[in-house]
């Protein structure tokens, strides 16, 4: 009679490979500092920090990420309703994820905050952002993703300085904010967007 160990070692299998995603490539150095600036300008206009947080899996820290508004807000509503003043979302990656990695996981995190009618709505510019990433290059420890929102033209997204492109319109931008403030895939991350915890 054969012992039933291929449940265990499918789940070490499974673990192993979703730990692998995370793991930083042979050589590669980590930045000594992750820390996000007080203060930024966007479109000519002094943003604060307005909360920072940590993405980590199963202990190990993937990114920094910040939010800069023009005015501090706990309100993840009304970040998420108002237009009249730019916002940044800052990420400082820790380890060097792939770019389809990357993608993957902001696909996840859609598929929880996007419901199907939404998803039809904003079909174009979902595809837009994912290509971003998915069509871009790996992201490297100390990599920088910057997604502003600039009133007037919608969602612009860098990528280590370089221009990604710009999806118009404002709706679409403060959707995409769902992802870090609304339901997160780590409410940490929530909690410390909206200056509640690091």
């Amino acid at each position: 009679m054969n012992t039933p160990h291929f449940p265990v070692r499918a789940c070490l299998l499974a673990f192993s490979f979703a730990l692998s995603l995370f793991l930083p490539r042979a050589g590669a150095a980590e930045p000594a500092s992750h820390e996000l600036p007080a203060e930024q300008i966007v479109s000519g206009q002094k943003l604060v920090l307005n909360g920072s947080a940590l993405r980590t899996v199963w202990g190990f820290e993937i990114y920094r990420i910040g939010l800069f508004l023009a005015n501090p807000s706990r309100d993840e509503n009304a970040i998420m309703n108002t237009d009249r003043n730019p916002k940044r979302v800052h990420i400082i990656m820790i380890r060097g994820v792939s770019k389809e990695r990357f993608s993957g996981t902001v696909q996840e995190s859609i598929d929880q905050n996007f419901s199907p009618e939404e998803k039809d709505r904003f079909n174009v510019e979902l595809a837009t952002f994912l290509a971003f990433f998915h069509e871009g290059s790996d992201l490297k420890p100390g990599s920088e993703v910057i997604l502003d929102y600039v009133p007037g033209q919608g969602m612009v997204a860098f990528l280590d300085g370089t221009r990604l492109g710009t999806i118009p319109g404002e709706e679409f931008y403060h959707a995409i904010l769902r992802l870090w403030i609304a339901t997160p895939l780590q409410k940490s991350i929530k909690d410390g967007l909206l200056g509640l915890g690091d």
